[in-house]
C-alpha cells in the first residue's frame, strides 16, 4: 500500500484564525491525538496535528529548527533531510516512507544515528545518510521532517500505511541459525523510557516446554544480565555486545522473534520476520487497539496484556500458540 499522493498537509502562514493553544488545551488536544490515532481514526489525530504545528508547537524530539519544515508538498529545487531524532524504533518504523519522500524532493538526505547507517543503506529512495548531530549539512539546502512526522505529512490512513516487507535488508546469505525446529529470539526488556513496556526474562519460563525450539538472546544493556539465571539455555549466552547490524543479521537466521515493545520489534518487522510483539494493557497508538494484528507489518502477531503488569496470561496465550 501506498501514502495518499493528494493528502498532503498545507501550513498556512496566517493562523489569526485558529484557536489560542493554552498549557490547558495543550495536554487536552495531546489526550485527543493519542486517543484517535489508538482508535485508527488517523484523520482526527492529523487534524490535531494541523492546530498543534499551526501554534508552533513540537512533539517531534527536534532540538533545534534549523530549516524550513517540509510539508509534504512535491520540491523540485530544494532537498528534504529526514532526520531521525527519536529512538531507533521509531527511526527504523517510519524510515518506509522514504522512497514515497524521495519521490517527491530533488533529492533525499537521511541524518541518522550511527547505528542505523549500515541497515539503512539499503533502504530505496535515500541519496545520502549522514551521521546525526555531526555538522556534516549545509542545511540552507533543505527542507526537513522527523521521521516520526512522516505518516501525518502524508495524510496516512489505515488502508494507505506502506506496509510492504522487507524494507530492510543485509546483503549477502543469513547467517544460519543452529537447527531445530524452531529457532526463536527473544528480547524482554526495552529502554527506560516506558518501564511498562518491558518484562523479566523469568517472566517467559513457560517458553521452557517448548523441548523442541532452541533459544537466543536479543537483548541489550543492563537487563541481559538475567540471561545467568536463565530458566533456559540460550545457544548465544556470550553474545551480549550486539550492535544493530549484528542482531539484524541474527533475526535473519531465526524462525521467530518473540519482543516486548522495543527496537527489535521493530527491526524484525522491518525485515519481515514473523515476530510475536508482547503488548503493555495501555499499549502505544500505532499498535491500535483491540487487535492481534498489525497493519504496519504483516509478520506480526500481538498479544495483549488485560491488566496493568500482568504478563502470566500474555505469555500463556504466547506458548499455547506455539504448542
Amino acid at each position: 500500500m501506498h501514502p495518499s499522493n493528494d493528502g498532503s498537509a498545507n501550513f498556512p502562514d496566517d493562523f489569526e484564525e485558529r484557536p489560542e493553544i493554552t498549557s490547558q488545551n495543550e495536554v487536552e488536544l495531546a489526550r485527543q491525538w493519542v486517543e484517535a490515532a489508538s482508535a485508527g481514526d488517523f484523520a482526527s489525530a492529523w487534524a490535531v496535528s494541523d492546530l498543534l504545528r499551526s501554534a508552533r508547537i513540537d512533539y517531534s524530539g527536534r532540538e533545534r529548527w534549523c530549516c524550513p519544515l517540509w510539508d509534504g508538498s512535491p520540491i523540485d529545487h530544494r532537498d528534504v533531510l529526514i532526520r531521525c531524532w527519536r529512538g531507533l524504533g521509531d527511526a527504523i518504523h517510519f524510515i518506509r516512507y522514504a522512497p514515497f519522500v524521495g519521490s517527491r524532493a530533488s533529492s533525499l538526505t537521511v541524518e541518522a544515528p550511527t547505528a542505523l547507517l549500515p541497515l539503512f543503506r539499503t533502504v530505496q529512495g535515500i541519496d545520502r545518510l549522514v551521521e546525526l548531530d555531526q555538522g556534516e549539512l549545509e542545511e540552507k539546502r533543505y527542507v526537513e521532517i522527523e521521521t516520526t512526522e512522516l505518516p501525518y505529512v502524508f495524510r496516512t490512513t489505515l488502508d494507505t500505511i506502506p506496509c510492504t516487507t522487507p524494507y530492510l535488508d543485509l546483503p549477502g546469505p543469513p547467517e544460519q541459525a543452529e537447527k531445530s525446529e524452531l529457532a526463536i529470539g527473544l528480547c524482554w526488556c526495552g529502554g527506560p523510557y516506558d518501564p511498562r513496556r518491558s518484562m523479566h526474562l523469568f517472566d517467559l519460563e513457560p517458553l521452557s516446554v517448548l523441548s523442541k525450539a532452541s533459544f537466543f538472546q536479543l537483548q541489550r544493556g543492563g537487563a541481559l544480565q538475567e540471561i545467568f539465571g536463565a530458566p533456559f539455555r540460550f545457544r548465544n549466552p556470550t553474545d551480549c555486545s550486539m550492535d544493530v547490524y549484528s542482531t539484524a543479521a541474527r533475526i535473519k537466521s531465526l524462525d521467530l522473534v518473540v519482543s516486548v515493545d522495543t527496537m527489535v520489534a521493530h527491526l524484525a518487522g522491518a525485515l519481515g520476520k514473523k515476530v510475536y510483539l508482547l503488548l503493555p494493557a495501555n499499549a502505544d497508538w500505532r499498535w491500535l487497539r483491540n487487535r492481534d494484528d498489525s497493519p504496519w507489518y504483516p509478520t506480526m502477531r500481538l498479544f495483549r496484556q488485560s491488566q496493568t503488569g500482568d504478563w502470566a496470561p500474555v505469555v500463556t496465550r504466547l506458548v499455547e500458540s506455539l504448542t
